[in-house]
């Protein structure tokens, strides 16, 4: 090979060499997104529901949860969450609703829109099966003093008890019990 075809298939194989390096990190950037694909509004009631059940299931305090209480203001994009007890377990700031100054409810059908979708995944992810999230679950909108303005989203009872040895002859179990305990209960 003469040195000027060296020179030619060097240039060719560095503009081949960047085009693939290229078309990887164009790839790379399309399957982050795809992966991604959701808004960041999503993502940030994701944190803020996730860091929510993170703080009630790692509490010692050893209460029940049957209401999760949520305040928006879309004026200033503050979202946070309360347990049953009004204490706040989570809060983050939406950036973008604070930069709208938007007067309309298009906001605010976002965040229900988006709080219904991150609640349905939570429960696909069986999150709320823990024994700490009572039956009925709900998830409510409140105002500054706590007053229900809309549900969310809601969790009905359990499934029923399985039938099993342990179900079987219950009845008759709990009866040799109390005779026992209290003699005839004739």
């Amino acid at each position: 090979m003469r040195p000027s075809e060296k020179k030619i298939f060097d240039s060719r194989f560095i503009v081949l060499h960047l085009r693939r390096k290229i078309r990887n990190v164009q790839y790379t950037i399309n399957m982050i997104t795809i992966e991604k694909g959701k808004p960041k509004v999503q993502t940030i009631f994701e944190a803020v529901f996730g860091g929510a059940v993170d703080k009630l299931l790692k509490s010692d305090r050893g209460q029940f949860v049957d209401n999760l209480l949520v305040q928006l203001d879309t004026a200033t994009g503050e979202v946070l969450v309360f347990d049953s007890n009004e204490v706040l377990l989570e809060k983050n700031i939406i950036f973008e609703w604070a930069e709208q100054h938007e007067k309309s409810g298009r906001l605010y059908r976002q965040a229900l829109h988006y709080m219904r979708v991150v609640l349905a995944a939570m429960r696909s992810r069986k999150v709320f099966d823990n024994p700490i999230f009572m039956r009925p679950l709900k998830v409510l909108i409140v105002d500054d003093v706590f007053n229900e303005i809309e549900t969310v989203f809601t969790l009905e009872g359990s499934e029923p008890l399985p039938e099993g040895k342990l179900m079987k002859n219950l009845e008759y179990d709990l009866q040799n019990f109390y005779r026992k305990i209290f003699g005839s209960l004739d």
